[in-house]
């Protein structure tokens, strides 16, 4: 199946929907693992677990699909890669299913939505074209995923590293992205004026003590050697590649070293395991390069099928 996904296949792409589809009913006949999410943080004042079932399932399955393909579309639209792979849908979705966002609409996929649309803006600019534009939707997305997820408020450093990196200094382009931040801050300033306290308290929780920790360390050591494999052949492709594509791929590594030390920072201070979603997305990115380009294929083929056999299994505790 890997193979298939890492390949020039459109139709592939169908597997997408019927794997996010497979995954929600056997929630229907083991229905625990959504259980597990504690807490809820956006700035809208919204209520998820109000939602009916049968609307959280629905709008479940949209979002993860959409984000599969918006993180698909980044990656080849980027040239990440020589020809286009659908391996960023596979990755992406079965990270996601190892969290409880998987089976139940919340904060945290719409989030991974607007994330995906900032850093897609963000890796639009040009060294030698006017930037305003990007820089501004870049924020302004990030602002948006502010509001779901106050923790993505972090990732303003990154729009400012990466506008600089790409193109010279200019004033404007470094002011805009927090323009395009504040305008959703805004609408949900008039919910709660008190809302800047979401941005230091890290209140959601995930519960995953019934499985013996086994949905912590497999995945995170599966993860650990991907990322390893990964980051041989990125340094391969790097010493072939553009001075743009160094540039956004040093992006992509150093967004993703943040996003494990802050999560790592939350679940040490916090005690919570919850926010290690947040990295996902640029997992996404990154992961592909662990099979593209890989000499033995059937390490990281491997490596992901087990991934699949712990979503699996999960819903037999």
């Amino acid at each position: 199946m890997i193979k298939f996904f890492a390949n020039n296949e459109p139709y592939i792409f169908i597997l997408i929907p019927i794997m996010v589809a497979g995954h929600l009913i056997l929630d229907i006949y083991f229905p625990s693992f959504e259980m597990l999410a504690i807490g809820q943080e956006n700035l809208w004042d919204l209520d998820f677990k109000l939602m009916p079932l049968y609307f959280s399932r629905i709008g479940a399955f949209f979002f993860v699909c959409l984000n599969a393909y918006l993180l698909n579309y980044v990656f080849n639209t980027h040239e990440f890669y020589d020809r286009n792979t659908y391996l960023p849908s596979l990755i992406y979705i079965l990270l996601i299913f190892l969290f409880p966002m998987s089976l139940r609409l919340g904060e945290d996929l719409i989030a991974h939505t607007f994330f995906i649309l900032s850093i897609h803006q963000l890796f639009n600019i040009k060294q030698n074209e006017d930037a305003r534009h990007m820089t501004f939707l870049a924020g302004f997305f990030l602002g948006f995923a502010i509001t779901f997820l106050p923790v993505y408020a972090y990732f303003l450093i990154f729009i400012w590293i990466g506008t600089l990196t790409i193109r010279p200094p200019v004033m404007r382009e470094i002011l805009l992205p927090i323009f395009g931040v504040i305008i959703p801050l805004l609408w949900v300033f008039l919910v709660d004026q008190h809302f800047y306290t979401s941005l230091i308290s890290f209140e959601s929780k995930l519960d995953y003590s019934k499985y013996g920790n086994i949905l912590i360390y497999i995945p995170h050591a599966i993860v650990l050697l991907l990322i390893i494999l990964s980051n041989r052949n990125i340094l391969e492709r790097r010493s072939k590649s553009s001075i743009r594509y160094k540039r956004i791929l040093g992006l992509v590594i150093y967004t993703l070293l943040f996003s494990i030390i802050m999560s790592i920072g939350i679940l040490i201070f916090f005690q919570s395991y919850f926010y290690f979603t947040v990295g996902a997305v640029i997992l996404s990115i990154i992961l592909p390069y662990a099979y593209l380009g890989a000499r033995y294929k059937w390490i990281p083929s491997s490596l992901l099928y087990i991934l699949l056999i712990v979503n699996l299994v999960k819903f037999l505790y």
